[in-house]
């Protein structure tokens, strides 16, 4: 067992001198054994490292000291009673050299670079890195995208032009001279796209912009293609592509000048240089208006509203910004449009506000950023029917003889029918006697206005009238009542109308009228016009004169004329409307021309032999000729009458006389230029009555032939009649046409 040991050796020597190491026991004992190691290895000797050994102690010698010398010696001595050790650094102070030189670098941007710096020396050297900027050298640590590790190495993240340059790493102690090493840093760019896809939009029939923005060292190449077609830059059809150079590439742009929907496609630009290659894809959007929309149906209808739905259309590479919903009535002539305004969120729509019974037609548009496509396909819909809203209009009543009242109307407006109307209710009721209607139906017609009988009544009773309109749904709101009385008596019958003599400016007219004696006539009014003109009332006649002249005519220019007869209980039917033209004629072959029975001196059976011997032949052909026209004269009233409708005849040579509408407009302006003072009478009543036959005071009678009586003359006679508004009609036409007889 050792008491004590010692191991020295000297810590800090310079470069190249000479060192020694004692190891030595202060209490030496026998059989010792000496070993020595560095940094843990058993040192083994040479030319320059030599060991000795003595009796209690050994010396470690190391004639010139260099780097590899340095290091931690450790001493152990072992003996039969054991062992032990001592450890001792060997420091050598010396000046920076060189571990790790830096070297010059290449880099693609944005890659990290590292640059390593590296020296030993003792004492421990420093690394200081410097960058020259515009002749002069910066320390690092004064740079913003530079770094250095504390190995020394030099760190730049993200390298891009601005790093590229000259860099300087400084190593440096207490000890000798600095060591000092330039490199230069290159960072390079390959052809690359910082956005490698882009979306370009424009309207169809407008230039459309496709840009590439391409960085990378020069040379640097763009080139175009569209679905695998290269583009070129100096042969395009309706393109044009520019370059242009930038500070870090090139900037391509493709301008395609006039688009069309075909343009719109994914474009690529391939960029290339000596580093590297890189691809962009633009894809252009043509934007248009949208498609109609398709799909358009009618969902649900009621009578006030209805629900429609469609698909969503192309929307034109432009997002849907609203749907329009037009509508309007399915009718001729002006149509009002109407518009709903529908989000592109719902594909649906309520329509209000609609006319029941009603047909629309709808058509939907969609709407962009462009503008509005075409309307879609039309949808129709019809809504249901509610009852009419409104009353029929301008309700007229008249009473036409003691048992027969006439009620006249037109249809409600067209908007208030709410359907189709199928009918009228003509309700009467007995004043003062009943407070409920008797309703007769009349049906519909398409006729501007509408005229009913009401047949059978009680003679001088008054009547409570009004009149509803009907369709599918239901019954519309009756009319305001309006009241009227049958007559007491019977009303004068039609006049028997004829020509006496004409001259170049008047013509006088002739007639007579077949009354009993109870409807005794109080006088009559002359209406005359020229043809096709307006109607002018010439004067009131006292009731025992049976002609009047008319004056102030022009020379040979067609007239017509009718007469009416009144008495106490109102006008009777006109007289037949008699045409005339203004002449010299004599009175007796006026009175011949016009067909009528006059008195005796004026028969035809005296005038002919008289005329014969003079004009014979003239007279046959003259007769002829009026009984030729007066027969398809006849037609023409019978068919004018059974229409309801008036219209104007023709004229005839100078002094023939036929037969023409009746009762037509009348202006009640009296004529300028009329020698008569004598103001103008009220338009009469077209038909006119007799008595009623009131049995046991009923209100209303069976006989059809009673009902007939109310507006033919009275001394008619009809058998067999069925009590029909046609036989009736039929019949009163048939009438008129046996007065021309």
């Amino acid at each position: 067992m050792f008491s004590r040991y010692e191991c020295k050796i000297k810590e800090e020597l310079s470069f190249g001198k000479s060192v020694r190491g004692l190891c030595s026991v202060e209490i030496p004992t026998k059989s010792l054994r000496f070993n020595w190691k560095k940094d843990g290895e058993i040192i083994k000797p040479n030319n320059n490292l030599r060991i000795s050994y003595s009796e209690g102690y050994s010396v470690l010698e190391i004639s010139s000291v260099t780097l590899n010398d340095v290091g931690n010696y450790t001493c152990e001595v072992e003996s039969p009673l054991g062992s032990t050790r001592f450890s001792s650094p060997l420091i050598l102070k010396f000046p920076p050299v060189w571990k790790q030189k830096p070297t010059n670098k290449t880099v693609v941007k944005g890659d990290n670079v590292i640059v390593n710096c590296a020296a030993i020396g003792f004492p421990l050297p420093v690394v200081v890195w410097f960058r020259k900027k515009e002749d002069s050298w910066q320390e690092l640590k004064y740079l913003t995208n530079a770094e250095q590790n504390e190995n020394g190495s030099l760190v730049i993240r993200n390298a891009g032009y601005s790093e590229s340059g000259e860099y300087k790493c400084v190593v440096r102690n207490s000890v000798g001279d600095q060591l000092s090493k330039i490199i230069f840093l290159k960072v390079y760019v390959p052809a690359r796209f910082e956005e490698k896809f882009g979306v370009v939009t424009a309207q169809k029939g407008e230039s459309a912009r496709l840009q590439c923005d391409a960085q990378g060292d020069q040379p640097l190449s763009v080139t175009w293609s569209n679905s695998s077609n290269t583009l070129s830059k100096t042969s395009g059809s309706g393109y044009e592509i520019f370059e242009t150079l930038t500070p870090k590439g090139i900037n391509s742009e493709l301008i395609i000048r006039e688009t069309l929907p075909q343009d719109g496609a994914i474009y690529s630009c391939l960029a290339e240089n000596e580093h590297g290659r890189d691809e962009r894809k633009v894809k252009l959007l043509i934007q248009e208006v949208p498609s109609p929309p398709p799909g358009v149906s009618v969902r649900e209808v009621w009578t006030r509203s209805s629900s429609i739905t469609w698909l969503v259309p192309y929307s034109g590479n432009s997002p849907i910004s609203n749907y329009i919903v037009q509508y309007w009535r399915d009718h001729k002539g002006t149509r009002r449009l109407n518009e709903k305004t529908v989000p592109s969120s719902q594909t649906f729509a309520m329509i209000k506000n609609l006319r029941p019974g009603t047909s629309y037609i709808v058509t939907i548009t969609a709407e962009n950023s462009v503008g509005k496509s075409l309307p879609s396909d039309p949808a129709m819909l019809t809504t249901g029917e509610e009852e009419p809203d409104a009353p029929p209009m301008d309700i007229s009543v008249h009473a036409k003889g003691t048992n027969t009242i006439t009620v006249t109307w037109k249809a409600p407006p067209r908007e208030n029918w709410n359907g189709q109307l199928e009918g009228y209710y003509v309700g009467y009721r007995v004043i003062d006697l009943s407070e409920t209607y008797s309703y007769e139906t009349e049906q519909f017609s398409p006729s501007l206005e509408h005229d009913h009988f009401l047949t059978n009544l009680m003679k001088g009773t008054k009547y409570g009238i009004i009149v509803k309109a009907f369709n599918a749904a239901g019954t519309g709101p009756p009319t305001q009542e309006i009241l009227v009385s049958t007559l007491d008596g019977d009303l004068p019958a039609s006049p028997k109308l004829y020509v006496q003599s004409t001259t170049r400016s008047t013509v006088t007219l002739k007639w007579n009228v077949d009354s009993p004696s109870h409807a005794s006539v109080t006088g009559y009014t002359v209406q005359y016009r020229r043809e096709s003109g307006r109607w002018h009332q010439a004067t009131a006649v006292p009731s025992e004169n049976d002609y009047y002249t008319v004056t102030g005519l022009q020379d040979e220019t067609a007239y017509e004329f009718y007469v009416t007869a009144a008495n106490k209980y109102g006008a009777g039917d006109p007289s037949e409307i008699i045409t005339v033209i203004t002449g010299d004629i004599d009175s007796g072959f006026a009175s011949s021309l016009s067909g009528q029975r006059g008195h005796g001196y004026m028969d035809l059976a005296i005038i002919v032999p008289v005329a014969a011997a003079v004009a014979a032949v003239g007279v046959v052909v003259a007769v002829s000729c009026v009984w030729q026209r007066k027969i398809r004269l006849r037609h023409r009233l019978e068919r004018a009458m059974s229409e309801r409708t008036y219209t104007p005849y023709a004229g005839i040579p100078v002094g023939q006389v036929t037969v023409g509408q009746r009762f037509p407009d009348m202006d009640k302006t009296w004529p300028p230029g009329h020698s008569d003072n004598n103001p103008p009478l009220s338009n009469p009543d077209p038909y006119s009555a007799v008595p009623p036959r009131v049995q046991n005071g009923d209100l209303r009678k069976a006989s059809s032939t009673q009902e007939m009586r109310t507006y033919f003359a009275q001394d008619a006679r009809i058998q067999g009649l069925s009590g029909s508004k046609q036989d009736v009609r039929q019949i009163r036409n048939s009438q008129y046409s046996n007065s021309l007889k």
